[in-house]
């Protein structure tokens, strides 16, 4: 797989656009020292300065998984698994040929994980259950299975263990592991590597596969974010072409995530309906001043929170939706650059980010929403500014839903109903004026002389759609492909041919290359990257699937930890 890639250029006002590498949780930290061996049942020195033998560090991590696993119980996750089928490219070595995409909440409290879907398309039903508009067998349940290394079995008894190494991992010294079931236990089970950190005896990765006819392989992760216990919250997931296994040429590569394990807190409780009153809270109740310049809605009676506040609202307690953060105050910046170099008052106008991976952007009031896995693949500022665009004009044509629909929006059902309660589509008509809109606003923004940048996206997007249907299908909004920006005339026809052999020519970069997230609060944050030299085509990996890597980090005392940063 490829690592952390450069590319070339950074836009006006978003240092997080200027990447130094883009491969899926790929972050910036010190690199590895030198590891120690160890033979197994030796002493191993600890940076604690106290000995431990390899028998007592496995008592201690079997134990700790087994805490871990009854924790776990106590909650109900989303995880989200995009996956995509590979073959053997003359030009690329290795591309997509079709995709397909899981989203489901998670119930860890049996033997093994259950998934209920989000989708509408998913059915019951193992492996013969087949993925959203795909005719080959996936089943979502599969791939997080990997959540948990054996949880009724990882035992001495069912197990072989082996000491390999001393490894960091980010910041946290590791003893690495090799597991294998034994040839007279009677439970399928891991076989494979385990990393165990050095202070709580934590499991903090495992790499292997499962013993079993349909089993694949992996890469599990956990992070450091509830206590000193490491919860899921990455799996890579790959398998070779049972039919050629020499090629070594991928059946499918998966990115699974989970987050959501706060949910108790989600969403802002609508802090901004509290009933307003005629004593505003600025004024000193000491001094007893009246108020006489509230406007005359501002009584008691009434609220401030709107029809849009309380989408927004829905969307972040179901979990889709991320908390107002930093990358909202980024992408309102280059919303202000839109209206302010058009000489445009549109107030009120605010961004908000989705958790989900298909590309998607949409407006509800005057909120625009952009989905993580279309920030993950923008390659640049001005093509930000484009997308932006294209949902301002929405906002300016006064084609944004709202009134009587969001009026009649509730937020009382189930939330894995909420695809199919909330929809934010536009008729063909109205997509192709905003296209024309959005291409006047960036005539006149910072990004008028960028356009050959957005232009070639544009391509990439349009040469990708047909392979990754699943990515380009919006789950609110019209499918991103078939009607944002195609009507761009000026845009469309800018940045000449598309040349994916092209080394220094990036017009889309891989998912998961900018946006990472908490997995237990839902916050966002941008990724700091590692520069590599790119050396062949095939790594930049335009929309596709890479492998995770996160650098791992211990949370500190009384904070909050954000992933993988």
């Amino acid at each position: 797989m490829s690592g952390a890639k450069s590319i070339p250029g950074c836009g006006l006002v978003l240092a997080w656009l200027c990447l130094a590498g883009f491969a899926a949780g790929q972050d910036a930290g010190p690199s590895n020292p030198p590891v120690e061996a160890t033979k197994p049942g030796a002493s191993l020195s600890l940076p604690a300065s106290k000995g431990i033998h390899f028998d007592d560090l496995l008592t201690l991590a079997i134990r700790q998984e087994r805490r871990l696993a009854d924790l776990l119980g106590n909650f109900h996750p989303i995880a989200e698994t995009y996956l995509q089928e590979e073959h053997r490219d003359p030009q690329l070595g290795i591309a997509p040929t079709g995709d397909q995409y899981f989203l489901s909440r998670l119930d860890l409290t049996g033997s093994s994980p259950s998934a209920e879907s989000f989708l509408e398309s998913e059915r019951p039903g193992g492996w013969e259950h087949r993925g959203e508009r795909s005719n080959r067998l996936f089943v979502a349940v599969a791939f997080v299975q990997p959540v948990f290394v054996d949880k009724d079995h990882f035992d001495r008894q069912n197990y072989r263990f082996s000491f390999v190494r001393w490894e960091t991992l980010g910041e946290v010294r590791c003893a690495v592991i090799d597991v294998q079931p034994r040839e007279d236990t009677k439970n399928l089970g891991f076989t494979g590597r385990l990393w165990v950190e050095d202070h709580d005896f934590n499991i903090v990765r495992f790499s292997g596969t499962f013993t079993g006819a349909r089993a694949f392989h992996f890469d599990s992760w956990r992070l450091n974010i509830l206590g000193v216990r490491w919860m899921p919250s990455y799996i890579y997931a790959e398998e070779s072409n049972a039919s050629d296994p020499a090629s070594h040429v991928p059946w499918f590569k998966a990115q699974t995530r989970i987050w959501g394990y706060d949910m108790a807190h989600a969403g802002d409780h609508r802090e901004y309906e509290k009933r307003l009153t005629d004593t505003p809270t600025w004024v000193d109740p000491n001094r007893h001043e009246a108020s006489q310049d509230l406007s005359p809605t501002n009584t008691v009676g009434t609220e401030a929170y709107t029809a849009e506040d309380k989408v927004v609202e829905r969307l972040q307690i179901a979990g889709l939706m991320a908390p107002d953060g930093v990358v909202d105050d980024v992408l309102q910046t280059v919303v202000n650059n839109l209206l302010i170099t058009n000489n445009l008052d549109v107030p009120a106008v605010r961004c908000r980010v989705l958790l989900t991976t298909p590309l998607e952007s949409f407006v509800v009031g005057r909120t625009i929403v952009i989905s993580k896995g279309l920030l993950d693949v923008l390659p640049d500022e001005a093509s930000l500014g484009a997308v932006l665009a294209h949902e301002l004009a929405h906002i300016i044509l006064k084609h944004s839903i709202g009134g009587d629909y969001l009026a009649n929006v509730s937020g009382q059902f189930p939330d894995l109903e909420i695809l199919s309660r909330f929809e934010f589509r536009f008729s063909p008509v109205q997509e192709s004026e905003a296209d024309r809109k959005g291409e006047e606003l960036l005539a006149k923004s910072p990004y008028k002389d960028q356009l050959a940048k957005v232009g070639l996206f544009l391509k990439a997007l349009e040469w990708r759609s047909k392979q990754l249907p699943n990515l380009m299908h919006g789950r609110f909004s019209n499918d991103f492909a078939t009607s944002h920006l195609i009507d761009m005339k000026i845009v469309a026809r800018a940045g000449g041919r598309l040349e994916a052999a092209q080394l220094d020519q990036i017009a889309a970069l891989p998912l998961g290359s900018r946006i990472s997230v908490d997995a237990w609060s839902d916050r966002i944050g941008m990724r700091k990257m590692v520069a590599v030299q790119l050396e062949t085509p095939s790594e930049k990996m335009p929309f596709e699937v890479a492998p995770f890597f996160p650098y791992l980090k211990r949370l500190e005392s009384g904070k909050e930890q954000a992933t993988a940063k």
